[in-house]
This record gives structure tokens, sequence and C-alpha cells, in this order.
């Protein structure tokens, strides 16, 4: 009788020996006819435990969980099993490089931001009521745990299979609480002096939300088959946010919800992110030329600068909703 072939027991590895072994179970490319956990597949290699720096390869070495764009040919971080090499990708030239700082850097800002106007807000007088509060507090506040859960889900993303997953769902809920925070602020200064407005398009914010969370959730924050579901929930999810916004220009005519609500910067808010979801869903530029942008200035790169900017519009309509309602406290 031929022995059967047997795994070594987790429990008798490594830690990082025994999450090499589970990520080669769990991920989709283990259908592959090389299946075996001692293949020398680029999908199993060992990391060495030694080393202070991640590594990389190109996308046909990489493990199934970790691909996502096909026309971004190198500069894929591997599996690193280590929380300190993932944060050392912070310092490297790689694909994931510019995702991570850009909204590192986009995280930090709308912090300083909302530090900066509450200060400047307290040093002049002005009066501040618990609806200013509410909407620039959940706007800002928004901003700042979407991009910092960004940042986190492109550091951590190449840790090991169930870290992937993990934050790429907390990154799913950031990008939900933001368009939450976005749709509730602008709706509070839109329909000041209608209350049942209000509290009708915060509902319908608020379940969108929740019902793009649900969908989202079980793509896990990646996969390259999940794109065009991610892009269309996102545009869906923007529209709901900005349906008040459209409202009150009808209703306020377009020259004073420029005025009263800075409509214009929510409609440049709108253009920018679309154009940013556009890249995201269509892989382009790097689908003109693959390996011509794997480190800088592909898709997910531009969009994720494109949601800074737009977001960054979205606090500048507030500020001139804001500036409005100081001298004009009457409905």
């Amino acid at each position: 009788m031929v022995p059967r072939a047997t795994t070594p027991a987790l429990e008798s590895q490594t830690p990082e020996n025994a999450k090499m072994v589970k990520d080669a179970i769990l991920s989709p490319a283990s259908t592959s006819s090389d299946s075996s956990v001692g293949s020398s597949s680029p999908i199993f290699r060992k990391p060495d435990e030694t080393s202070y720096w991640p590594t990389f390869a190109t996308k046909d070495e990489i493990p199934g969980w970790l691909k996502d764009n096909d026309y971004i040919v190198g500069g894929h971080p591997m599996p690193t099993y280590s929380y300190k090499r993932s944060f050392r990708l912070w310092r490297c030239l790689h694909m994931e490089m510019m995702n991570i700082w850009t909204h590192l850097v986009g995280s930090a800002a709308f912090v300083t931001t909302g530090i900066t106007l509450y200060n400047y807000a307290t040093s002049k007088s002005l009066s501040l009521s618990a609806g200013d509060k509410f909407a620039f507090g959940i706007s800002i506040t928004a901003g700042a745990t979407c991009f910092g859960l960004s940042t986190t889900f492109h550091t951590l993303r190449s840790h090991s299979y169930n870290v992937h997953h993990f934050w790429g769902r907390l990154a799913i809920f950031g990008i939900c609480l933001l368009a939450l925070g976005g749709g509730a602020s602008a709706t509070y200064y839109t329909f000041f002096c209608s209350p049942t407005a209000q509290r009708i398009y915060w509902m319908l914010n608020a379940c969108a939300a929740f019902g793009a969370a649900v969908v989202l959730f079980d793509t896990g924050g990646g996969g390259g088959r999940m794109r065009a579901l991610r892009g269309g929930v996102f545009v869906s999810l923007a529209l709901t946010a900005v349906l008040p916004i459209f409202h009150g220009i009808g209703k306020l005519g377009w020259d004073q919800a420029c005025r009263q609500i800075g409509a214009q910067w929510y409609l440049s808010e709108g253009l920018i992110l679309c154009l940013g979801v556009s890249l995201f869903v269509g892989r382009l530029p790097e689908r003109l030329s693959p390996g011509t942008f794997d480190v800088w200035g592909h898709s997910h790169q531009l969009h994720h600068i494109c949601a800074v900017i737009g977001t960054a519009l979205h606090v500048v309509a507030l500020v001139t909703s804001f500036k409005y309602r100081q001298s004009h406290l009457e409905c």
C-alpha cells in the first residue's frame, strides 16, 4: 500500500509557517495544479524570518488573495506575516506606496483641519450651534476615519489572508461612514429650515450606507472580480448622499444655492469623485500601458487622490453654508 502524503500539523510549525500553510489552503490560487504545501511555487514561498524589509514580486508570483489588478505587473508586496515588516512598506517603493501615503496624509490633514476650524471659530467668538458642531464634526471625523482605515488596509493587506480581509472590511466600513457623514452634513445646511426634510434624507442616507456595507462586506475589500460591484455601489451611495443637494438647488435656484449652501463646491466634489471611480473601475491609465504605472499613477492611486480632494471640497461647501447662516440666523 502506498503511504498517504501528510502535511505537518499547524501546531508543530512556527506561527509564520502556520499562517503560510493556512493562506495556501484559503487562497483562491491554491486550486492550481501544484497544490502541495512543499511546492516551490511562489504562492507558498517561505518568507525569510530574519529579513528586515518586505519582499516584492510580479503579479504572477503573488497569492490569489492579493491579486487585484492584472495591469499592474510588478512591485507587489509578498505576504509578510509580520506587522513590523508590513509597516516598513511605508518606506519602500512599490505599488501600494502611494495608496498608503495619499490617505495617510489625507487623514492627518482632516484631523488638522477640524482642530483649526474649531479654534478659529472660538477665537473669533462665532456662534457655534449644536447643529454646526454636528455637521462639521461628522463630516471631518468621517473623512479622517475613512482615510485612516484605508491607510491601515493598504499597509496590512499583504500581511496574511485573514488580516487582509479583516482590514478590507474595515476599509469598506470607512467608505460607508464617509458617505454617511457627507450626506448628513450637507442635508443639515441644505434643509436648515425644513426639519422634516432633514429627517427624511438622514434616514435615507443611513439606510443606503447600511445597505452598502452589507453588500460590500462579502467582497473583503479586494479582488478584481468585485471591482465593478464596488464601483457601482460606491456611485449609488454617493448619489443617495447628493439627493438632498439636488433637491435644495431645485428649491433655491442655482444662484441662491451657491450663496447659501455652496452648491458649486458640491458639484465639483461630485464630478471629481465620479472621475476617481471611473478611473478605478476602468483601471486607467495602467490598462493602456501595463507595467508603466506600477509604482506611480495607477488607477487606485488616482482614485485615492480624487477622494481626498472631493472630501476637501465638501468641507469648503460646509464653510460656505456656515458663513451664510452666521448672517442669516432666522429662516
